[in-house]
C-alpha cells in the first residue's frame, strides 16, 4: 500500500474535529429525545455525504463487497462504540469521557504488529505515551473519571482499537467510500433495533434537535469518509495518537459552548500532544 502520512494525518484530524462537533450536537439533542432515535436520525442523514463520496470517487460498483464480514465486523465494532460512548457523554462531561476512550491507542498499538504485521517502534511508542499524557493533563481526570459512567468510556475504548485494526485491513482491498457506507448501514442498525425491540423508544426530533440531528449526520457521514481514509493511507499505530486531536476540540468546544475556561494545566496538555504529533510526523514521513 502507498502510505501517505501527509494525508493520513489532515484526515483523521479533520474527521475527529467532525466527530466532537457531533459529540456536542448529540449531548444536547439527547437530553428531550432516546440516543437510540438520535441514532437512526442522525444515520438517516448521514447517508447523503457518504453517497456523494461513492459517487465523485465513481466507486458505486464496489458495493458488492469483497469482504463481507469483515464490513460487518468493523460495522457493528464502530457502531458499538459510538452507541458506548454516546452513553458516557450523557453521564460525563465530554472531555471527561474523552479521556477514558483515549486509552484506545495503546490497545491499538499493542495488538497492530500481532494482526497487522506491523513495527511498533520505542520512538512510537514514546509518543503514543506522550500524547496520551497530554491528553490526560487537559481534562485532569479525577474521581469523577471512573464512576461508573466510565466504563462506557472503556468499552468504547476497545471497540474502537478493533475499529480502527479492521479498517487498516479493509482500507488494503476496500475503497474508503465503501466502508463509510456500510459503517453507515450499521449506525442505522444500532439505532433501529433498539428501537424496534423497546415498545416506546421512538421519539422524533422537533425544532431546532431536527436541524441539529440534520447537521449532525452531515457531519458524521463525512467525518467516518475521513478517518477511514487516514486508516488507509497510515499505519494504524501512526495514525490513532492524532486523534488526541479531538480533545483540543472538546477543551475549546466546552468554553464557547459550556462556558469551560481552559486552565495552564489544558495549555499544557496541548503542548505536549503537538510534540506527540510532531515526533511521529517525522517519523512516520522517513522510509
Amino acid at each position: 500500500m502507498n502510505d501517505q502520512p501527509g494525508l493520513a494525518i489532515a484526515s483523521v484530524i479533520a474527521g475527529m474535529c467532525l466527530l466532537t462537533v457531533c459529540d456536542v450536537l448529540a449531548k444536547t439533542v439527547t437530553q428531550d429525545i432516546d440516543p437510540f432515535s438520535f441514532i437512526l436520525l442522525r444515520s438517516c442523514v448521514a447517508f447523503l455525504p457518504v453517497f456523494v463520496a461513492l459517487s465523485v470517487s465513481r466507486t458505486w460498483r464496489y458495493l458488492k463487497t469483497r469482504r463481507p464480514w469483515g464490513q460487518a465486523c468493523r460495522g457493528m465494532a464502530m457502531a458499538m462504540a459510538y452507541t458506548f460512548y454516546l452513553r458516557a457523554i450523557l453521564e460525563l462531561p465530554i472531555a471527561d469521557a474523552t479521556a477514558v476512550t483515549m486509552s484506545a491507542p495503546f490497545i491499538v498499538a499493542s495488538l497492530s504488529g500481532i494482526f497487522l504485521g506491523e513495527r511498533v517502534t520505542l520512538i512510537r511508542w514514546a509518543a503514543i505515551s506522550l500524547g496520551f499524557a497530554g491528553a490526560l493533563v487537559i481534562v485532569q481526570p479525577g474521581s469523577d473519571a471512573f464512576r461508573p459512567a466510565a466504563l462506557w468510556g472503556i468499552g468504547a475504548a476497545i471497540s474502537v482499537a478493533v475499529t480502527a485494526l479492521l479498517a487498516r485491513r479493509l482500507g488494503m482491498t476496500e475503497p474508503a467510500s465503501v466502508t463509510a457506507f456500510y459503517t453507515t448501514i450499521a449506525f442505522a442498525l444500532a439505532g433501529l433495533v433498539p428501537i424496534l425491540i423497546v415498545p416506546g423508544t421512538w421519539q422524533m426530533a422537533e425544532g431546532i434537535n431536527l436541524w441539529f440531528i440534520v447537521l449532525a449526520g452531515l457531519l458524521a457521514g463525512s467525518a467516518h469518509f475521513l478517518i477511514i481514509l487516514a486508516y488507509r493511507k497510515g499505519e494504524a499505530s501512526f495514525v490513532v495518537p492524532f486523534e488526541y486531536s479531538s480533545l483540543v476540540v472538546a477543551v475549546v468546544l466546552g468554553y464557547l459552548v459550556f462556558g469551560d475556561i481552559p486552565t495552564v494545566m489544558v495549555a499544557t496538555g496541548m503542548m505536549l500532544i503537538a510534540l506527540a504529533g510532531i515526533i511521529l510526523a517525522r517519523r512516520g514521513s522517513r522510509p
